[in-house]
Parts: C-alpha cells; sequence; structure tokens
C-alpha cells in the first residue's frame, strides 16, 4: 500500500468513526502553511516560548530563488501526518512511508547516510558513531519519496525512522513463526526488527513546527531547505586556501619561524591557527593576549597580513575569573560552569554586545581575520546538565542545542558582517537552519573512512566539514589524509599537540606539495561552487545520492544476518553502504584512498560517461565499477570529471591566494565538442556581493567545422568585478 492509498484509507476510517483502538489519540495536521516555493509549515502546539532553529538563521530566506525552482506538490494525503500532544508536555509527529522508502540524513552522522531503520537520539554531543548523538543533530532528512522533512524545534528529539509497528496499522507484516515445525509454511523470513511504515518523533516541550520540502529530486530538496534557511555560505577567497594551526604553546617569534619555513620549503599558506596558548588563561578563557607569548598583537598581526597570512584565533566560550569580562557577565551567565567558567546566555543582547565589543577592541581592530569556536558540544559530563537555568528563561536543553548557532551568529553578524568583511571559521557544534554561517565543523575524532563519510553527511543538511589533518603512522597514511582536506570546505594541517608540518614525511613531501598547489589552481571553480551554494542552495561538496540517478543506485548492501548464539542471538541483518566517494563542485568526483584502501580502491561511477581529471582519459560510466591505483595516478588524488564539463583554473600554481587575482585561467573542456560555465567573481572580502555587486562570465566552448576548438564568453554585468584573469589556454581533455 502506498503512502497515499494509506492517507486516504485513513480519512475513510475517520469519516465513519471505525478507527480501530489506539489510532483516535492521533490527529492530522490539518493547516499546513505555504510558507515558500515548495515548502509547507505545519505547527502543534504553542510555540510561543519554544526556539526554532530557523529564528537562528543567518539570512531570512531567498524566496526569489526558492520560486526559481522548478514547481512541487505538497507530497502528502491530507491528514496523513499525524501527531499526538499529552498533558505532560510531550509531542509526539508520525509521518507515514512506504514500504520501499529509504530515509537519509538526520545531520553530521558518521555511521552512513541511511536512516531506516534506526533509532536515533538528536542531541548536540561531541562525536559518537551512531545514536544520533553528534556535533551536529540536525533534525532534517530525506526520502526517496521525493521530500524532506525539518523539525523546526531546538529540543532534544528522538526519532524512529521505520521502527516499531502500530497495532492498528493497515500494513504491518505478517507475523511469523521463529521456530516453526517442519511441516508448516511461514509468509517470509522471521525478522528481529520487522519494518514500521512511519516516521515517529518525539520532544518533551509545548510546541514543535514541521516543515516538509518537496522536490523532483533529492538535489532539488536540499537546494530548497538551505534555501529557506537563507542559502549556503560565501566564504573570502582567502579562506579557501591552505590552513596550519600552530601547536598550543607557540609563540609569535615560534610561529613566525613557521611562516618562513612555509616560504622556505615552497608550500601555499593563507591562514595561520593560533591555538589556546595565545590568550592569558584558557580553559576556560579571558580571550586575552598573553604578552609574554605575544608582546605586540597588533604589530605582528599587521607583519603576516603583509605577507597575505591571516590570523585565526581559537576559543571556548567560558569566561575565566581572570577575565576583564567575568564580573559584567556574571549576572548574565547560567546557573552552571564549565571548567570552573562561566556560561554567558548569549540569547540576551547583553552578553552579546560585552563580548563582541571586547573582541572588537582586541582582536578585530587589529585585523583578525576570524574564529574557532571549540568545545560547544559536549559531553555531558562537562556542559552544563540539561536541568540548568540561564538568565533569559532558555532551558539548558535549548542551550545545549542552540549555543554553537549562537556563537556563530553573534561572531557573523556582530563583529563581521556588521563590519562588511567577510570571514570563515571552523566550530565544534551546529544545527539546523546553519547553511549560511560561513564556519565548517571540526571533531577529535580521526577515523579516515568517517572523515570521508562526513563530507557526504553534511550535504544532506546545510553545513561543512572540515575533515582535517592532524598526524599519522606513515607517509602514505599523512598524503592520504591531507588530500582528502584538500578536496574539502576547508583544508587545514592541525598540528596544535603533533607540531607536524606539511614535510614531516620527506618521501611523500612532493606529492603534498602537488595537492595543496592543485587546490589553488582550482580557486575559481571552488569559488564558484561556493556561490552556487549561496544564491542557489547547492552544496559545494555533495553525497553522491545528490547526483542524478544516485538515489535509484542506492549505495547500501544488505548482509543477511547469520544466528550466532553470542555475536547475533536475533539473526539481525545489517546494511554495509558505500559512502566513500563525493562530488567536488557541479562536475568532479573525488575518490579518495584510505585506510585498507591507502593505495588500491574500487570506484563506482555514476551515470553518463567518466573522464580522468589529469589525463581525460575515458574510464567509462552508467554506473560501471573501476579499480584505481596511486601508481596509475602518480600519487594523485583520484579524481573524475563528467562529460561535457567546462573546469576552470588558475593558469599557474600560487602561494597564496593573494596571487589568485588578475591570474591567467586555463580552461578544460571534458570529453565532448561543447560545453558551457558561468564563473562567479566579486571582490572576494566583503558583504556587497550581497547588494548584487557580482558579475558571471559565461564560457561557451565549441568545436568549429574546420575541427578545432574555440571559446566566447560575456560578462554580466559588462561592468562587474573581476576577479581573475584572462583565458591563457584552453585544454581540450578526451574529447571526441
Amino acid at each position: 500500500m502506498t503512502r497515499t492509498a494509506y492517507g486516504l484509507l485513513m480519512a475513510l476510517l475517520t469519516l465513519n468513526s471505525v478507527i480501530a483502538a489506539g489510532l483516535e489519540d492521533l490527529k492530522p495536521i490539518t493547516d499546513w502553511e505555504p510558507c515558500a516555493a515548495g515548502v509547507w509549515r505545519g505547527t502543534i502546539g504553542d510555540m510561543k516560548e519554544e526556539v526554532r532553529y530557523t529564528d537562528l538563521a543567518a539570512q531570512s530566506p531567498r524566496l526569489e530563488a526558492l520560486q526559481a525552482l522548478p514547481s512541487a506538490k505538497f507530497p502528502f494525503a491530507a491528514g496523513t501526518i499525524r501527531f499526538l500532544q499529552t498533558d505532560r508536555q510531550e509531542i509526539m509527529v508520525r509521518i507515514p512511508t512506504d514500504a520501499d522508502e529509504k530515509l537519509y540524513g538526520f545531520g553530521l552522522q558518521y555511521d552512513g547516510l541511511r536512516k531506516s531503520g534506526k533509532i536515533l537520539n538528536l542531541n548536540v554531543d561531541h562525536w559518537a558513531k551512531g545514536g544520533g548523538r553528534t556535533h551536529a543533530p540536525v533534525p532534517f532528512y530525506l526520502s526517496s519519496a521525493g521530500y524532506g522533512i525539518f523539525f523546526n524545534t531546538a529540543r532534544f528529539l528522538k526519532v524512529y525512522a521505520q521502527i516499531g509497528n502500530r497495532k492498528d496499522s493497515p500494513h504491518n507484516p505478517l507475523p511469523v513463526d521463529r521456530n516453526p515445525m517442519p511441516d508448516e509454511k511461514q509468509p517470509g523470513r522471521w525478522q528481529a526488527r520487522p519494518a514500521g511504515d512511519a516516521v515517529e518523533a518525539r520532544i518533551q516541550g509545548r510546541g514543535m513546527e514541521v516543515l516538509v520540502f518537496s522536490g523532483s529530486s533529492l538535489l532539488e530538496i536540499v537546494q530548497r531547505y538551505n534555501l529557506y534557511c537563507g542559502g549556503g555560505a560565501l566564504p573570502p577567497l582567502w579562506g579557501l586556501g591552505f590552513w596550519h594551526r600552530v601547536p598550543a604553546r607557540f609563540s609569535a617569534d615560534q610561529t613566525r619561524a613557521e611562516i618562513e619555513e612555509f616560504a622556505r620549503r615552497n608550500f601555499p599558506l593563507d591562514v595561520i591557527g593560533l591555538e589556546p596558548g595565545w590568550m592569558t588563561k584558557s580553559y576556560p578563557c579571558t580571550f586575552e593576549w598573553n604578552r609574554r607569548r605575544f608582546p605586540d598583537p597588533s604589530g605582528f598581526t599587521r607583519e603576516l597580513l603583509d605577507k597575505g597570512v591571516r590570523l585565526n584565533l581559537w576559543e571556548n566560550p567560558y569566561i575565566s575569573p581572570a577575565a576583564r569580562l567575568y564580573k559584567p557577565m556574571y549576572a548574565l551567565s547560567g546557573s552552571h560552569m564549565v571548567w570552573l567558567g562561566l556560561v554567558p546566555d548569549y540569547t540576551l543582547p547583553a552578553a552579546r554586545k560585552l563580548l563582541t565589543e571586547q573582541h572588537a577592541q582586541d582582536h578585530i581592530a587589529i585585523g583578525i581575520s576570524g574564529y574557532k569556536i571549540d568545545e560547544v558540544d559536549g559531553y555531558d559530563f562537562w556542559l552544563w546538565p540539561d536541568h540548568a537555568t540561564f538568565p533569559s528563561g532558555t532551558s539548558g536543553e535549548t542551550m545545549r542545542q542552540t549555543y554553537g548557532l549562537l556563537m556563530q551568529r553573534m561572531l557573523y553578524q556582530d563583529l563581521f558582517q556588521k563590519r562588511n568583511v567577510r570571514t570563515y571559521g571552523l566550530v565544534r557544534a551546529s544545527n539546523g537552519a546553519a547553511s549560511g554561517y560561513p564556519f565548517a565543523i571540526y571533531s577529535d575524532s580521526y577515523s579516515h573512512a568517517q572523515y570521508i563519510t562526513g563530507l557526504s553527511a553534511a550535504s544532506l543538511c546545510g553545513i561543512l566539514w572540515a575533515p582535517e589533518t592532524r598526524s599519522a603512522r606513515n607517509g602514505r597514511e599523512w598524503l592520504n589524509r591531507i588530500q582528502t582536506s584538500c578536496f574539502s570546505p576547508l583544508a587545514m594541517l592541525n598540528a596544535w599537540a603533533s607540531a607536524k608540518k606539511p614535510w614531516s614525511y620527506p618521501e611523500v613531501t612532493d606529492a603534498v606539495r602537488k595537492s595543496v598547489e592543485l587546490r589553488l589552481r582550482l580557486l575559481p571553480y571552488l569559488y564558484t561552487a561556493f556561490a552556487d551554494y549561496a544564491f542557489k542552495g547547492v552544496p559545494p561538496m555533495r553525497a553522491m545520492i545528490l547526483e542524478s540517478g544516485g538515489a535509484s543506485a542506492d549505495q547500501g548492501t544488505a548482509i543477511r544476518g547469520r544466528l550466532d548464539g553470542e555475536a547475533n542471538p536475533y539473526a539481525q541483518a545489517r546494511t554495509v553502504e558505500r559512502n566513500d566517494q563525493f562530488m567536488f563542485g557541479p562536475s568532479i568526483m573525488v575518490a579518495p584512498f584510505y585506510e585498507k584502501y591507502a593505495t588500491e580502491r574500487q570506484v563506482q561511477l555514476p551515470a553518463g560517461d567518466w573522464y580522468d581529471f589529469y589525463t581525460g582519459r575515458h574510464v567509462g560510466g552508467r554506473q560501471k565499477n573501476i579499480t584505481i591505483s596511486a601508481a596509475q595516478t602518480g600519487d594523485r588524488m583520484p579524481l573524475f570529471v563528467k562529460r561535457g564539463a567546462v573546469i576552470p583554473l588558475l593558469a599557474r600554481t600560487i602561494s597564496n591566494t593573494d596571487q589568485a587575482y588578475g591570474c591567467e585561467l586555463e580552461l578544460r573542456l571534458y570529453g565532448s565538442t561543447k560545453g558551457s560555465y558561468e564563473l562567479y567573481e566579486d571582490d572576494g572580502k566583503s558583504f556587497d556581493y550581497m547588494k548584487g555587486n557580482y558579475s558571471l562570465r559565461k564560457i561557451e566552448v565549441r568545436k568549429t567545422q574546420s575541427g578545432e576548438f574555440t571559446y566566447t564568453e560575456e560578462r554580466i554585468p559588462s561592468d562587474g568585478p573581476s576577479m581573475f584573469g584572462k583565458i591563457k589556454t584552453l585544454k581540450v581533455m578526451g574529447a571526441q
């Protein structure tokens, strides 16, 4: 029975007042409000005292961009999304699913993308594999049936994703005897967890808002979600360069020496990150310069800026008794401390003003470019308890779910946007409606395979993920990790504890350098991908299920459970996913080497024709599997390009993103007789692009009658800002 048929049946039962026992306590959400093209809102209970994640979004919904997407219909039959509200301030909402429906998402989950048959506790916490608790437990999921659901409420959310069978469901599977007599036939194989026919989600609260997104593809649904949340982040150009975080107790002189060594070894560098030792006290923090390590912060910052190197400062939000802010912030903080530091209530304007004025005076005024916001995720035993109180009346639970968002909003809007200067940074926790914030999440977990999965998972819920490199057991692992970082939203070596350098493994130093140089050469392509995120809601890196035909070619493989009295007493089956490939921008597929696939791996090619990025050799398509080795790629990251793709690169290597301005371009066409590309350009630094101060270079490549390839380009508007130089060369890669 389909979801629509189920809805009709429920409506009929309601009209005849013969609903089976138990279903009468579920009420339908009937007042679905169209709030944007392809987006509907349903409200349960009283939301007056509840916090919506969309209340904390960086920008208001991009309504015109939403309207430009194909039209979409409400994807559920009337009355089929139902809820239960108790006098104990509990709300449960039930969303029906079809038997073959697949569910994806629920935030930055490292155990895979598929969430059918899972129970999830969506609480902000330090990373844990499985169970839902994670750095960004975004309560948004996608369905292969063509819709997305966003539980827009900042509460701990428990989700039963196709788990649990109501006794009044019209399409429960038939019971199966687990121990039948030999001559007894059964309707199927016994299952420890019979498939459920709905997603049921529960909160403790007075109200819940549910948003439904519809679309013709999973990518279009993700676009709608991102655009409704204000569009994606557009970092400054320097943010897309290479970052290096120095050891925690480095001084100004040690940092200078580190930067000089980057230059001597000809390694690109754009951002230096200072870890906790830059301030007088940390864990909890003062946010004040340690003058013994940094005697002249202003002069030091100017010196680095003159070299094209930006400074990013680590901090956690908890205020030390030694800080100037401690006394004025005391009455504006919560009942409990973290590391014996105050927890400011940043829902209060007065608290935000205190911190941002101090940051503006001590940091922004001297040229600090951004922040790394640490320790806003977990664990339970060092963050405040759920029953903590805050002066605004915000519950400890809601504060836990939103603290990373509150920090991002405050630093982004009150420090940088206010001054018309873009920033890019890091954060340890985020949540729903965060797509507009230029902060990438990072983690203390260090599984390379999970880092790669994280790149796909992040793309399904409007967040950015930074699979940073810290250390490695050998040169091969070092190279593989840095290559993955170079094809992520934020490319970074974090040496705060390891003191590693990009050249720490001499046998792969040249290959590491080439990986970083390639990232910088791809800046025109990468920056345009982020512009598509900002204006169109398309994630700059995205899961393969968002690629055309991706959902129909689901990467999960079911493995039948075998009875084992100790290891598997219920003979439960499991699903093994392959999430080790992802899209980088619109046309490049990345297949990293990692862990047991350190030098050789299989690559699943999506439908269509695909070409080797480096040589232009046709490698296949139509969901064909190929084997690729490090020897074949010359120790380079395996990259594959769609047929007809046009890729703009800088025509030469650079050591800093400042050198990208005015740099001539190399244009590549892959495997076709024609192709097109819209190259985005603005000033790369300010928010003037939000006022329309940007330009698009529309580039057309085609094969002439004489068999030669040529291109044309048009700038719109003709007097719009320019960022990159003229096209120097056109390379045709594997064209027929």
